[in-house]
């Protein structure tokens, strides 16, 4: 069993893997911005064997808000992380939105960090998770909360929490380096969850389409077992999936 800092640790996605990882036997440090201060300045801990860095900045809307809070968090913070920890195996929480860095910040923060050196890091281009886990003001939570006020005819490649819990476990026990995306390789297109509500069409930093290329993923062993669909219905959803 492997000793394991998970930067972000209490955030979505960083709580659900450490409960995960724990039950494995690892033994889980967390190093959390919002409890432990600024990545930049928070005591980096010894002894460790592998990091899964998770903590940043996310949110196309906010970013274009403080894009000089998104580069300082994201892109120097990274730098801090990969730096300090040479000679070890690294998982990078990346983005499908770095493909297109120029419509927003949090995309270029995210493209900039894949350009950052190290000699066994692996850049994890997430795609949109989703669950049953609350993650504040994002889709899936207005979603199951009912507070969405509005769809777009956006097409996103969702990918649920335990799917990703299992990618990241495949990623650590491999030897796999560089960009991967992570995804199931199947796009949704929103308006097609909420038919009844309202579509809005102008939605500025916005990519139209993300879709996972899987190839890389399937070979390690990757199979994506939850749908959308199957999420939607189980919890009474009108859809046209």
């Amino acid at each position: 069993m492997s000793n394991i800092l998970i930067t972000g640790d209490k955030g979505f996605i960083g709580s659900r893997l450490s409960q995960v990882l724990r039950e494995k036997g690892h033994t889980i440090t967390g190093l959390d911005i919002k409890n432990d201060g600024n990545i930049l300045d928070a005591e980096l801990p010894t002894n460790i064997d592998t990091v899964i860095h998770l903590a940043g900045r996310g949110g196309v809307r906010e970013s274009m808000a403080d894009p000089k809070a998104y580069w300082y968090t994201n892109v120097e913070g990274t730098k801090r992380i990969l730096n300090h920890y040479k000679d070890i195996r690294i998982l990078v929480a990346g983005s499908s939105s770095q493909y297109e860095p120029h419509l927003n910040p949090y995309a270029a923060s995210k493209h900039v960090i894949e350009k950052i050196p190290h000699n066994n890091v692996c850049f994890m281009r997430f795609h949109t998770v989703y669950g049953d886990i609350p993650r504040a003001n994002m889709f899936f939570d207005k979603l199951l909360n009912n507070k969405l006020d509005y769809v777009t005819n956006h097409e996103r490649d969702f990918i649920h929490i335990e799917d990703l819990m299992n990618a990241i476990q495949i990623l650590m026990e491999s030897n796999f380096t560089g960009p991967i995306d992570v995804g199931t390789g199947q796009t949704v297109r929103i308006s097609d969850i909420r038919p009844d509500l309202p579509i809005k069409e102008n939605t500025p930093g916005e990519r139209n389409k993300t879709q996972a290329n899987t190839d890389l993923m399937t070979e390690l062993g990757f199979r994506p077992k939850y749908t959308v669909k199957n999420f939607l219905t189980n919890k009474g959803f009108e859809h046209k999936l």
